[in-house]
């Protein structure tokens, strides 16, 4: 146990990194689900997608991991666009349990496609101008999750400015309050929908390409844990609010981190699930919604 304890500090360094990073890839599923309401279950086959690309071209070509951010955000938003007006939007007015099974397609189709393409084999980055480790307050913290923190950070703020500070983010926020006062206004709800899905896979581009950096990249199970802590993130944080996925995702990485060092790795899983399920019943009107609320 005091051998446990004294790890201690590295955990919390690193739950306060990897939760910087899932609160990201979590803005990117709470903007999604508040403003078009509905669960897109492929939200982690997107971020696979940035990470293949950046492993893929970075160990075949020598491209830096950070020249593709702007590639994969870019290539991202487009299919994240695309995805909504060719199978989202044709099921957006339809039940909801024809929503749910359109976004589980969508994660098949991209899930099995990359792994029809890439096969099932994990994949590492060969190499990074920000490799190894450094020393914080006596802490070693790994340089690549600093740098993906970093970056991750940048991306929560660029992601609340438009939301906050631009015509487009404006016409989003009156479009998830009132669907039919902003068509009365002009705006197309259609279109609005479409680049708040691209937004928010965009999202998903800038954790990804950094995440590839340190996290084995593979098919089948890449994916699916990072969905979950996504989902379990927003729940905990509030739907539609940037910085309260952000919260969610600081908790979830940290009670992860700290839990693996204190108790045991086996039940990583666990950890998550039932601190979210404590804060569901006995947090509802606490800091996280406070936070959604007032942003």
């Amino acid at each position: 146990m005091l051998s446990s304890l004294s790890l201690l500090p590295q955990a919390v360094v690193t739950g306060i990194l990897m939760g910087l990073i899932y609160g990201l890839v979590a803005a990117g599923l709470a903007i999604i689900w508040g403003v078009v309401d509905i669960v897109n279950f492929a939200h982690g086959e997107y971020m696979l997608i940035a990470m293949f690309t950046t492993v893929l071209v970075s160990n075949t070509f020598g491209v830096d991991p950070l020249l593709m951010l702007p590639v994969n955000v870019v290539l991202l938003f487009v299919i994240g666009y695309l995805s909504y007006t060719v199978v989202i939007s044709r099921v957006i007015n339809g039940p909801i349990f024809a929503q749910v099974l359109a976004t589980f397609a969508l994660l098949l189709i991209l899930r099995y496609g990359m792994l029809a393409a890439f096969g099932s084999q994990t994949r590492t980055l060969d190499s990074f101008v920000f490799d190894g480790r450094v020393e914080l307050l006596g802490v070693a913290v790994s340089l690549p999750q600093l740098v993906a923190a970093v970056f991750c950070v940048a991306g929560v703020g660029v992601l609340y400015y438009v939301l906050k500070h631009t015509k487009t983010g404006r016409a989003i926020r009156a479009t998830a309050q009132d669907r039919e006062a902003a068509r009365v206004l002009g705006i197309n709800d259609d279109r609005i929908f479409a680049l708040t899905w691209g937004i928010g896979i965009a999202a998903v581009a800038v954790a990804g390409t950094l995440a590839a950096t340190f996290y084995p990249t593979q098919a089948e199970t890449t994916p699916e844990i990072w969905t979950i802590i996504a989902f379990a993130a927003v729940a905990l944080g509030g739907l539609g609010g940037v910085l309260a996925a952000v919260a969610g995702g600081l908790i979830i990485g940290l009670v992860e981190n700290m839990s693996v060092t204190l108790i045991s790795s086996q039940y990583r899983s666990f950890y998550i699930f039932a601190v979210l399920l404590i804060g569901l019943i006995y947090s509802r009107e606490g800091i996280l919604n406070w936070v959604s609320t007032h942003e």
